[in-house]
C-alpha cells in the first residue's frame, strides 16, 4: 500500500466523512473548509494560529468539529492537536470533543498514546492508506464520540 499525498487525503476526508455520504444526522448548517492547500479557516493556541487540515463550521461561524491529517508523528504538534481539539465541540455524553486525528496506517496506536498521554480529548484516532490505484480508504482504530463515526 501507497501512502497518498497530504493534500489529496485532506480532500477525500472532507468529501467522505464531513460529512458522510448520505449522512442524514449533519446539520444543515454546517460547511466544512479545509486548510490544504490553502489556508481559511484557523483556531487560535498560545502561540498564535493554526490551521487544522479540516474545520467544520455553523451558520454563525463558530466551528464545530475538527479533523488533522498527518504524515508522521511529530511531539512538536501536540499543543497543536490540543488547540485543535479545543476548539471542535465538546462531547458530554462521551466525555470527549470533535475533534480527530488521521494518521498513516501502522501509526495509530502511537497516536493514540501521543494523545492521551498528553490529555487531548478526541472523538476518534483513523489511520489511511492509498492503493495502487489511487484509492484512499479511512480505516477507523479508536472512536470515543458517537459510535455513529466508527465507519
Amino acid at each position: 500500500m501507497s501512502l497518498p499525498e497530504h493534500d489529496a487525503v485532506v480532500a477525500y476526508i472532507a468529501a467522505n466523512r464531513f460529512p458522510f455520504p448520505g449522512q442524514t444526522t449533519w446539520p444543515a448548517d454546517y460547511t466544512t473548509l479545509t486548510n490544504a492547500p490553502a489556508r481559511r479557516r484557523s483556531v487560535p493556541t498560545p502561540a498564535g494560529e493554526y490551521f487544522p487540515d479540516i474545520v467544520v463550521i455553523d451558520s454563525a461561524g463558530k466551528t464545530r468539529e475538527i479533523g488533522d491529517v498527518e504524515v508522521a508523528l511529530d511531539p512538536a504538534k501536540i499543543p497543536l492537536w490540543k488547540a485543535a481539539s479545543e476548539a471542535g465541540d465538546p462531547l458530554p455524553d462521551y466525555g470527549t470533543r470533535i475533534f480527530f486525528l488521521y494518521v498513516p496506517q501502522g501509526l495509530e496506536e502511537e497516536a493514540q498514546k501521543m494523545l492521551d498521554e498528553n490529555g487531548i480529548p478526541y472523538a476518534g484516532v483513523r489511520g489511511y492508506v492509498g492503493d495502487a490505484g489511487g484509492a484512499i480508504r479511512i480505516l477507523p482504530f479508536v472512536t470515543r464520540g458517537n459510535p455513529y463515526d466508527h465507519q
